[in-house]
């Protein structure tokens, strides 16, 4: 008989009502290292744009769990799916779990301040360019990596409840993408990778809803459920198999991309939230010097020391510091809010012209302080990763970008932008 801390527990959530964990996810969440995401916020420093922007990593994390389930259970509804998959009722829950955990895990290894605090990680090993995210730095992914290795291994693979659907740290890392491991016989779990991380995956179709509901913007919404029932595989020419959405809801794949497409145009690359990330990466790395770290930059994540470090910081123990005055110039602006301001904003492709601009502010301004947000691309939709839909005619996929004049016509619009500190103007 299971023990009353056995049971499996509901958490209310106000995107999917509630969200049931069972005894191994619910220990994973109790697990320190885990609670820390309570003390990191989905995005920064947004609420000094929209007020309302005080989620946490920890609620998008449960959300893109119960996300990736919900798009696992439809999927495998299907018998074509479940032969494709080579999933019996056993694999089904197993690797259920696998996804689960995954998704569960795959945002724990954030900075604080979240994307903002990335540029204060070390570089990666020469000649380690990071093919995944094309970076020459550690960024979050990597420590999520590396505490999944180094902090939950014992959780995971030795949990109790593992004894009925014993799983690997590898076969999770692998739904995360981590390249080096080689796992035999494991293909299945390749395709299910697009449900973490792909064109239409639970982590982008979670914090959509969430960054809208929070920030009380409507730009991220989209009929969650439509996608939810669409999600299928289909089969290229080469005779692989690829995560797709169902022909008959093209549209719900064209209302997940415009959805992507306003909230990064509205909200991620809002003129002053950009501003902010500037101020929030100086600040910390300012504040990392003050406490002995060498460039004030994070270690890297190639240790269980350096990990257990790492999770000392969070949001809470940065503001700490920064409101006793260790976070230097920029650590004033934010508790002030007086960003630098905006003078100059150029749309589209760099050119000689623009080129030629932004010299001249650079002469006008030097010696004073200034930022040049370059080339700021929203990255909305990449081409070369398009949503595949599925033909249930031919059986066959094709690219979301071929039969959607829609998706053509948005384009990728890229900003650069040149701020000044309000002293300086």
């Amino acid at each position: 008989m299971n023990s009353e801390h056995d049971k499996p527990i509901k958490i209310r959530d106000p995107i999917y009502g509630f969200i049931e964990l069972d005894s191994q996810e619910k220990e994973i969440i109790n697990n320190k290292y885990f609670q820390r995401l309570r003390r990191i916020k989905q995005l920064s420093l947004t609420e000094m744009v929209y007020p309302g922007a005080c989620h946490t990593r920890f609620e998008h994390s449960l959300g893109v769990m119960q996300m990736a389930s919900d798009m696992f259970d439809n999927l495998v509804k299907h018998n074509r799916n479940k032969e494709i998959l080579k999933l019996d009722q056993y694999s089904i829950k197993r690797t259920k779990k696998i996804l689960r955990i995954a998704a569960l895990l795959h945002d724990i290894g954030h900075s604080p301040f979240s994307h903002a605090g990335e540029n204060t990680m070390e570089l990666l090993p020469e000649g380690h360019l990071d093919l995944v995210t094309g970076t020459e730095k550690y960024d979050h992914e990597h420590y999520s990596k590396a505490a999944i290795k180094f902090l939950f291994r014992d959780i995971i693979e030795d949990h109790p409840l593992v004894e009925n659907y014993p799983i690997s740290v590898d076969e999770v890392l692998l739904l995360l993408g981590d390249k080096t491991v080689r796992l035999r016989g494991r293909g299945n779990l390749m395709i299910l990778k697009e449900l973490i991380s792909g064109q239409f995956d639970a982590d982008r179709a979670d914090y959509l809803l969430r960054d809208s509901l929070h920030l009380g913007v409507n730009y991220g919404i989209y009929d969650k459920s439509r996608l939810i029932s669409c999600v299928t595989l289909g089969e290229s020419e080469t005779g692989s198999f690829v995560l797709a959405i169902e022909e008959g809801g093209l549209n719900i794949a064209e209302s997940l991309v415009i959805a992507r497409y306003q909230m990064f145009s509205q909200v991620y690359f809002h003129k002053v939230r950009r501003i902010f990330d500037y101020h929030v990466s100086n600040t910390l790395s300012e504040i990392l010097k003050y406490l002995g770290l060498k460039n004030g930059i994070f270690l890297p994540p190639t240790s269980k020391e350096n990990m257990i470090k790492y999770f000392e910081f969070d949001d809470w123990s940065i503001q700490g510091l920064l409101k006793d005055g260790k976070g230097g110039k920029h650590g004033d602006h934010i508790l002030c809010r007086t960003p630098y301001k905006k003078i100059a904003e150029w749309r589209g492709d760099m050119t000689e012209s623009i080129e030629n601009e932004i010299k001249s502010y650079e002469n006008k301004y030097s010696g004073k302080n200034y930022f040049l947000d370059k080339n700021v691309s929203t990255k909305w939709y990449k081409l070369d990763k398009d949503i595949i839909i599925s033909s249930n005619e031919t059986e066959k996929y094709y690219p979301l970008s071929m039969k959607s004049q829609l998706i053509k016509a948005i384009g990728q619009p890229n900003v650069t932008r040149f701020y000044v500190a309000r002293e300086d103007l």
